[in-house]
């Protein structure tokens, strides 16, 4: 947590990098995992309380003294499954072992004050929750989101993104069937449900925590997927035998689920311009048992690419739609990063394009809830390219999904999905 503050680097890699070097797994490694990702997440409401209380300002404190005041302050006002005077007990002795006394004494001082106060006036954090900095968002962030959607939809956002998220499951029916795999699953502890708007999907309502150590995962029967990726996917309808195009395809979730719609009479070309996310890619085509997957590295910018009918890019983004997977994402971004993604995502998908055959279908997505990345780059890109025209989405997207422009567009706050954005162009 101390490096994410400090480097702002992303989370998922530092997480990954700190876990492996400490051998943790199992249950460890969950918890640890979901208590970094809260914390991240409610940082700025943490922060906000404690400065209240305390009189002094978080960036004035050594990064390492923060991250335990954090911490302990979560784990006494948000975490049920530690009692109050655990929370105080244990971040004191952290502070003490791992800064010295002075540090432990300003942490018991200041969670045993809120304590006190939570004590003595319980509407004291209903009270705080009136204020902006509640949200737990960068004050740009959320103007630029109230200017876009409104206050309303706004503060609608932030709440659903200051919840856990669900944890979606893409089946492939061709190894298991629905009821078998909720079946199986319950075995091992975890409840699953049919997820409604997409077919080959469960939602896990229970023991999240124990998917990836199931023989259904560990076999690539069932994917870690968001239902709306998975609707970019039938977006471009890949059917069996076809070769399709995937670039900016690491770490390859939806490669994954093109390469089963294809069939092994078909082909995936996915590349991406990072090896170590290919790596990543291969080792999951390996867990699905598919082999009709070919990975390579290549710059979507500016390499060459076989010409192809069918053409998925699914473009490097802000990531505004997946906040809820990757909190970290709302304090590593700033206010030119929308434009300048935008500049990018247009080169990117004015390269790609001339690969695409007269007659084919190329979808650009992304996983942005900002219009300068989505509508306003196709729009942009098709008023200079005249050869390519928008076209309506196919009927097994649910009608809730599509936006007023004919688009692909998923609202967390409104689906209870990822948000994701994606065109459907065809070349004449």
């Amino acid at each position: 947590m101390t490096q994410f503050d400090i480097t702002q680097q992303q989370l998922k890699k530092i997480q990954h990098e700190t876990y492996n070097k400490l051998k943790l797994a199992g249950e460890t490694r969950a918890r640890s995992t979901v208590l970094v990702n809260d914390v991240v997440r409610l940082k700025g409401r943490l922060d906000y309380i404690m400065e209240t209380m305390s009189g002094r300002k978080m960036n004035q404190l050594q990064p390492d003294l923060r991250s335990l005041l954090r911490i302990g302050c979560y784990e006494l006002l948000f975490d049920d499954h530690v009692p109050e005077y655990a929370a105080i007990h244990s971040s004191v002795d952290l502070t003490k072992e791992l800064i010295n006394k002075k540090a432990a004494g300003l942490t018991n001082a200041v969670l045993r004050k809120i304590l006190r106060q939570l004590e003595s006036d319980p509407q004291w954090l209903a009270n705080l929750s009136m204020k902006p900095e509640w949200q737990s968002f960068p004050k740009w962030m959320i103007k630029k989101w109230e200017k876009q959607f409104g206050e309303k939809v706004t503060i609608k956002l932030c709440q659903t993104y200051n919840q856990p998220v669900p944890m979606f499951l893409r089946l492939n029916q061709g190894r298991m069937k629905l009821k078998s795999a909720i079946k199986n699953l319950a075995v091992e502890g975890i409840v699953a449900e049919k997820y409604e708007s997409l077919p080959d999907f469960l939602r896990v309502t229970k023991g999240q925590s124990k998917v990836l150590y199931t023989p259904l995962f560990t076999s690539g029967i069932v994917s870690v997927q968001d239902p709306a990726s998975a609707a970019i996917i039938h977006l471009l309808e890949p059917k069996p035998g076809e070769t399709v195009l995937d670039v900016c395809a690491a770490p390859g979730t939806k490669s994954l689920m093109i390469a089963e719609m294809v069939t092994s009479k078909g082909t995936v070309l996915a590349s991406d311009r990072d090896k170590t996310r290919v790596d990543a890619g291969i080792r999951d085509m390996e867990r699905h048992q598919l082999r009709n997957i070919h990975w390579s590295v290549l710059d979507a910018l500016e390499n060459n690419f076989p010409s192809s009918k069918k053409i998925l890019v699914d473009a490097p983004c802000t990531g505004t739609g997946v906040i809820g997977r990757r909190p970290d994402i709302k304090w590593r971004r700033k206010v030119s990063d929308g434009a300048e993604m935008a500049e990018l995502q247009l080169s990117l998908l004015i390269n790609v394009s001339r690969y695409l055959m007269s007659g084919g279908t190329l979808v650009y997505a992304t996983c942005s809830l900002e219009p300068e990345e989505n509508w306003g780059v196709v729009e942009q890109f098709l008023k200079s390219n005249r050869q390519f025209k928008l076209i309506p989405p196919n009927s097994n997207i649910p009608k809730g999904w599509i936006n007023e422009e004919g688009c692909l567009m998923t609202f967390p706050a409104y689906h209870g999905t990822d948000g994701m954005f994606a065109a459907k162009l065809s070349k004449t």
